[in-house]
């Protein structure tokens, strides 16, 4: 069977989760953290850099990012928009799929209740949700990343009962 390596990232402007799953299954997840860098600027080249070498040296066939929300304020909404350009020239480099899922989607699938809850909860949540199915203690940024790739493949897992649910009536 060949390997399907699927990368699932949070970003941030200081600390970059990035979840691996290799053939759907959850192998390891890595933090790139730049937070001691108190300069914006010379912090999201530090970042792109570190985390293009990551996918450099990963190699994977799919990348699944947060998509950025127009919430933040303008630097951050900058940095993070940048940040993931350099995502998308790596997936063009390298013949990799690139896809955004938005965070409201990726909570929706995992089961996390959104509703009224701040951003504060909404990360403790992801926390508690991680170790509750992987078994394992992780910061907020590795949580939300290990979320996203889980929650795709749930997405995954709903539209191949739907196709078989649907048998051959829609087959070309």
């Amino acid at each position: 069977m060949e390997l399907c390596r699927m990368i699932s990232i949070d970003a941030s402007t200081n600390k970059t989760g990035l979840a691996i799953y290799d053939n759907g299954i959850y192998k390891e997840v890595d933090l790139i953290d730049c937070s001691e860098d108190s300069n914006m600027d010379s912090r999201f080249q530090e970042m792109a850099k570190r985390v293009y070498r990551y996918l450099e040296e990963k190699k994977p066939y799919i990348i699944y990012i947060e998509e950025t929300v127009v919430k933040r304020n303008a630097s951050t909404q900058r940095f993070l928009t940048r940040l993931q350009g350099v995502i998308y020239a790596y997936c063009i480099n390298n013949d990799c799929e690139f896809n955004t899922i938005r965070p409201t989607e990726w909570r929706m699938l995992v089961g996390i209740e959104q509703g009224k809850k701040n951003r504060e909860e909404l990360k403790a949540e992801a926390i508690s949700m991680v170790f509750d199915k992987f078994g394992i203690n992780v910061t907020d940024d590795e949580a939300e990343a290990i979320l996203i790739g889980f929650a795709v493949i749930e997405k995954f897992k709903i539209y191949e009962k739907m196709i078989k649910k649907a048998g051959d009536k829609y087959l070309l």
